[in-house]
């Protein structure tokens, strides 16, 4: 059963659950942003009564919005006990701790963070909400001068972002405080079948400007980036399945990769990249409908994928504002500028950029020996692109 939530469902997806007749749980959110699709509803009373019948029944959501949803009509679950502990990241370093037993992290109520004594801090950390998405309130600290600075700004960083998101998504009442995983980072769109073995659907580099960004802005995917990482990711997810017993489970999940040696950052459950992101490039890169893919089980012959396109990578560009002004205060964004910027965009997405913290979503394709397009857009603030009320 597919639970659709806010801020974002796209056209991709509507079609997809149109077309495939997928069942989708009728909730006031999903009549509003599907009127006008021929969807196959069933009621959340009836949905209800059947996952209370059959537990082995799967949800799959577009955004961790949904996860409300289920954490109430099921509290108790053994669905419930997983995705909470993965999505409060205390939790799941708790769990992650059996195979990492040396990884240092610790949590801390916000109130009680300028308490801590900042020479037992094994810098340079990186502090985040316990629950967080979308790396907002995320911060990489590289000394104790820098924890005092960050302490001191982080009460308006906070309201910068306070209340786009529930609490189940981003909550600020908790952090953690963590070492930086060394390496190089990957996000992977994945689910576990019910044997709990992991299917991976699409992997992406993420891309970042200097060793202390901590941003969303490019990501990437190629026949080369499978063709490198696929087996051991695989295996090393294989593990975290078993340590989470997660089983009929969809799943988006970061990792860094240092050498040889992959280390999980985070689970984000029952969605795949957020705002519909990451699943929608995988029909660019890899012709290959992600969400079809989970809810009929498909998996991916990534020997003949990896043939498609093997001198392109397909990229998706999170237009996050790192302006230095508030959306509030911008009057427009010249999405026009931002296409010349690429030789071959395939789909821009706006977004309400006076209501969130990002303008938008560019995906398109670039040759793998010149990423010099995407380099550019990495480093940039995208102040040329606003103007000002």
């Amino acid at each position: 059963m597919f639970l659709i939530d806010a801020p974002f469902v796209s056209q991709y997806l509507k079609k997809t659950l149109q077309d495939l007749n997928i069942t989708v749980i009728q909730t006031a959110y999903a009549e509003k942003v599907l009127a006008g699709y021929k969807i196959n509803y069933i009621s959340e009373l009836e949905a209800i009564n059947a996952f209370s019948t059959d537990r082995t029944i799967q949800f799959f959501t577009n955004s961790e919005n949904a996860l409300d949803w289920i954490l109430t009509q099921f509290p108790s679950s053994q669905l419930a006990l997983t995705i909470g502990q993965v999505k409060d990241k205390v939790r799941f370093r708790n769990v992650l701790a059996q195979i990492h037993p040396t990884y240092y992290f610790r949590g801390c109520p916000y109130q009680e963070l300028p308490s801590i004594n900042s020479t037992s801090l094994p810098f340079p950390v990186i502090l985040k909400p316990s629950i967080g998405f979308f790396s907002l309130g995320v911060q990489r600290i590289d000394n104790q001068f820098q924890w005092v600075d960050t302490l001191s700004k982080l009460d308006l960083m906070i309201s910068s972002y306070d209340g786009i998101y529930p609490s189940g998504v981003l909550d600020n009442s908790t952090f953690i405080i963590e070492e930086v995983i060394p390496g190089e980072e990957f996000a992977v769109d994945c689910y576990f079948d019910e044997q709990g073995q992991v299917v991976v659907l699409n992997m992406m580099k993420h891309l970042f400007a200097s060793g202390d960004d901590v941003n969303d802005r490019v990501y990437i995917t190629s026949s080369s980036i499978m063709e490198q990482y696929l087996e051991p990711v695989q295996n090393y997810l294989n593990n975290l399945g078993t340590l989470f017993k997660l089983r009929n489970f969809q799943a988006h999940i970061e990792i860094r990769i240092a050498a040889e040696e992959i280390t999980a950052i985070e689970i984000n459950p029952l969605r795949f990249g957020g705002w519909c992101s990451t699943a929608d490039l995988a029909q660019y890169a890899w012709k290959m409908n992600l969400y079809e893919a989970v809810v009929r089980g498909n998996k991916p012959d990534w020997d003949h994928l990896k043939r498609l396109d093997p001198d392109h990578v397909y990229a998706l560009v999170v237009l996050n504002n790192s302006t230095g002004v508030v959306g509030k205060e911008i009057a427009s964004f010249d999405y026009d500028a931002l296409l010349t910027m690429v030789h071959d965009p395939l789909e821009l997405r706006k977004t309400d950029f006076q209501k969130f913290p990002l303008f938008g979503f560019l995906m398109c394709k670039v040759p793998e020996n010149d990423m010099s397009d995407l380099h550019k857009l990495l480093h940039s603030d995208l102040r040329e692109f606003i103007s000002s009320n």
